[in-house]
């Protein structure tokens, strides 16, 4: 990795791909800039660095980078909308103006593993490095255990590589499935080093391996296959993850972006896109979630939604959602189905329902923050069984509840004798006995 030294702006920029730096890495380059003639006569020092003294046993004191002057260091923007955390690791990086040695990007958050005790322990090879990775898992608010990493750039890589760094990624996702073990809670980063800035894959994804975890950049990281044989990405076992990515389909056909049929399923934080059919189809899967995802313009070709939960899906998560332009915008549809619940979810302008909960639906509720609103045929539909969907913005007011409420305990009833009909007599008598009054 070439750091990208702005003498002008006094910035030292991490390009993309990268999402981390070590205080090692950028103490080199520093001094390798400070070592050029030119522009090292203008500017003769950029940072001092302190550390790296041997304490024995692979264990050393911490790097300190404290940059000089106006110098900060800066990773690339992303393009969004998906933040990009970057990491900075291996010691402590300090100084920057206002004692602020970090410059800020489009899309990214930059988190300083810094450490007061100052030690690194270095293993003997890089891809054992446990602690880095655990502490890197330990981050996350789920799926936090880690096994091996896997490296996966469908623009440079090669499958006699051996996968185990960045540099040394393999060309396909087939490939660093094949290398990974399952039920060991392997990681496979999918990397983004095309020109243009976008990757675009046309392979599919059919995901075997239980407890696997695949995770990518965001936006810039695209599966949109040419084939329509298959849904972009199949997941048929358990405990799989899948982050960071733009899922799409082939501009023909029938076939749905993600396919689960397993169990303990988590799509997090990507944007899935003109599917054909379904944006995601869950079919026989217990605890599927489907968090902070958006799901758009799917259904084109008149069978599929932009997420459809059919039979035996159980205890499925729907959260935080923006799910826009399908046919339907969620479907709960068949049998064996219980127990669902959507939550703090933006659907809106869909051409036909926004939620629809059909018959032998048991216990699925809609709540907690959700807006569903400007939906075509209607926002909601709810034939399910002990199943709720909580008004949402745009839904009825307070009065107009109170209203039919009213209407239907008290208006309606007309006969002689009934209850109702005593309470709207006696609510005539009191309005009378009050307008007597003044």
């Amino acid at each position: 990795m070439a750091l990208t030294f702005d003498f002008y702006n006094s910035i030292i920029e991490v390009p993309l791909p990268d999402t981390i730096l070590t205080m090692q890495d950028l103490i080199d380059q520093i001094r390798d800039q400070e070592d050029e003639l030119v522009p090292g006569l203008n500017y003769p020092k950029i940072a001092n660095a302190t550390g790296k003294d041997d304490l024995g046993g692979g264990v050393s004191t911490g790097i300190t980078v404290r940059l000089l002057d106006s110098w900060q260091v800066r990773f690339a923007a992303r393009p969004g909308p998906t933040t990009v955390q970057c990491f900075l690791t291996g010691g402590n990086l300090v100084g920057g103006p206002s004692a602020n040695p970090i410059a800020s990007s489009a899309y990214v958050q930059v988190v300083q593993q810094s450490s007061a005790a100052g030690t690194i322990a270095t293993p003997s090879t890089s891809n054992e490095n446990t602690n880095l990775k655990y502490l890197l898992a330990s981050m996350r608010e789920e799926q936090k255990t880690v096994g091996s990493i896997f490296y996966w750039d469908p623009t440079s890589g090669s499958d006699s590589n051996t996968g185990l760094t960045p540099t040394a990624a393999v060309l396909t996702f087939s490939k660093a499935q094949d290398l990974a073990t399952a039920g060991k809670h392997d990681i496979i980063f999918g990397l983004s080093t095309h020109a243009s800035g976008i990757t675009t894959v046309t392979e599919t994804l059919n995901i075997t391996k239980s407890t696997l975890k695949v995770r990518g950049p965001g936006y810039i990281f695209q599966l949109v296959p040419t084939a329509t044989t298959n849904p972009t990405i199949t997941i048929s076992t358990d405990s799989i993850e899948v982050n960071g990515f733009y899922v799409g389909t082939a501009a023909t056909g029938s076939q749905n972006a993600i396919t689960i049929n397993g169990d303990y399923v988590t799509i997090k934080e990507s944007w899935i896109a003109n599917a054909r059919g379904d944006g995601i189809n869950i079919t026989s899967s217990i605890n599927p979630r489907i968090m902070s995802c958006i799901v758009e313009s799917c259904g084109a070709s008149g069978t599929g939604n932009g997420i459809t939960l059919g039979n035996d899906s159980v205890q499925a998560q729907i959260t935080k959602g923006i799910i826009f332009g399908n046919v339907n915008g969620i479907s709960l549809s068949g049998t064996g189905l219980a127990d669902n619940r959507v939550e703090n979810s933006l659907i809106y302008k869909n051409s036909s329902y926004g939620l629809t909960i059909g018959t032998n639906v048991l216990r699925s509720i809609a709540r907690s923050g959700n807006t569903i609103t400007n939906n075509t045929t209607a926002n909601t539909l709810d034939s399910g069984t002990q199943s709720y969907i909580e008004s949402s913005a745009g839904g009825a007011s307070a009065s107009e509840i109170a209203d039919a409420v009213w209407d239907e305990i008290i208006a309606g009833h007309v006969t002689s004798g009934t209850t109702g009909r005593m309470l709207k007599d006696a609510k005539t008598r009191a309005t009378l006995a009050s307008l007597k009054g003044t």
